[in-house]
């Protein structure tokens, strides 16, 4: 059975492609961010670099991986290794692209959700229909924040991004208290 190896370096290279362009992206967007002067009023909310680091190693060994059974192998392996590496090549760009992409900015008042893959939206405080704070007990105490704002936007914020504290207090001193659950 021969394999078509273009559909393979296809699902190899479109990801590390995709996060080349993202980082130029990112890494104009930062310009603009440094100007910002960091503050309980005035702050950003961002995944940590660290993530990004795990990505490009996972993504790094599944292209290794790949084209060293793709090239040094006698047989060349089952199509099920390039749909299981690609997935995980897939995750790593995935990682890769939130840490560049994902980032709440908090102005005063006016808060700035920017997506991976949606469109960036503003909203503030007052727009704040609802917010849960959810507490994970595992072996690691975890919690996020689901925020819903009246035009039906839902923010996501974890516990692990940079920011998280100075955001719960921003809530808890902005937000009127019958719109939080979850708070003590």
């Amino acid at each position: 059975m021969e394999i078509n190896i273009g559909p393979i370096l296809t699902a190899i290279f479109v990801p590390i492609f995709v996060s080349l362009v993202f980082t130029l992206i990112q890494i104009s967007n930062a310009k603009m961010n440094n100007n910002l002067k960091m503050s309980d009023k005035h702050f950003i909310i961002r995944v940590s670099p660290t993530v990004s680091i795990i990505g490009i190693i996972l993504d790094s060994m599944c292209v290794i991986i790949i084209l060293g059974f793709t090239f040094f192998s006698r047989e060349p392996p089952n199509i099920i290794f390039y749909v299981v590496f690609g997935l995980f090549l897939w995750l790593g760009t995935y990682l890769i692209l939130k840490t560049l992409r994902f980032k709440v900015i908090v102005k005063d008042y006016e808060i700035t959700a920017h997506n991976i893959f949606r469109k960036s939206y503003t909203f503030t405080f007052d727009e704040i229909v609802s917010i849960v704070r959810q507490i994970k007990k595992n072996n690691v105490k975890s919690e996020r924040i689901v925020l819903k704002t009246s035009t039906g936007k839902k923010l996501i914020v974890e516990s692990s991004e940079i920011g998280y504290k100075k955001f719960i207090k921003a809530i808890q001193s902005e937000v009127k208290s019958e719109k939080l659950f979850g708070f003590k």
